[in-house]
């Protein structure tokens, strides 16, 4: 680990130049630009939650980010409220109720978690042959999932 926080920002800095080159070859004869340095060094520290100075230097590489908590660990497998938003997407994209429920129940096996919040992503393909998209809230306190839109895909 580098204590020196100059030193941290100057491996930040150079890494950011490897991958501005990397990015645009057509210059890798020239100097790259400070602007592409900058834009590269923001764009490492804002995607990545792991700290460049902590990844391993064993050709692994840097560890996966852990996935987001959504309050539970496996995904909810009905759906308890209706949001007003989720009702409007049902008659708009012509969608029943019992649709919704199947694909939440088809989809809980490999529904995902979107973000902290407690929203999960179910992609099912329902009996009736297509293929439905519905997100649903968690909520924590109250323990009951609230279907929040869905979609034909």
């Amino acid at each position: 680990m580098v204590n020196s926080k100059r030193i941290r920002l100057a491996l930040v800095a150079l890494v950011a130049s490897g991958a501005a080159l990397a990015a645009a070859p057509a210059q890798a004869a020239g100097t790259v630009t400070a602007t592409a340095r900058t834009q590269a060094s923001i764009a490492v520290q804002a995607e990545s939650p792991i700290s460049l100075m902590r990844c391993r230097d064993d050709g692994q590489g840097c560890p996966l980010p852990a996935k987001p908590d959504c309050g539970r660990k496996t995904a909810p497998t009905t759906i308890d409220l209706w949001s007003q938003h989720m009702r409007d997407r049902m008659n708009q994209r012509t969608f029943t109720e019992e649709q919704a429920r199947e694909a939440v129940r088809i989809g809980a096996d490999d529904a995902w978690c979107q973000i902290d919040e407690g929203t999960w992503l179910y992609d099912a393909q329902l009996s009736g042959g297509g293929r439905l998209v519905v997100v649903v809230g968690w909520d924590r306190a109250s323990r009951q999932s609230t279907a929040v839109t869905g979609w034909w895909k």
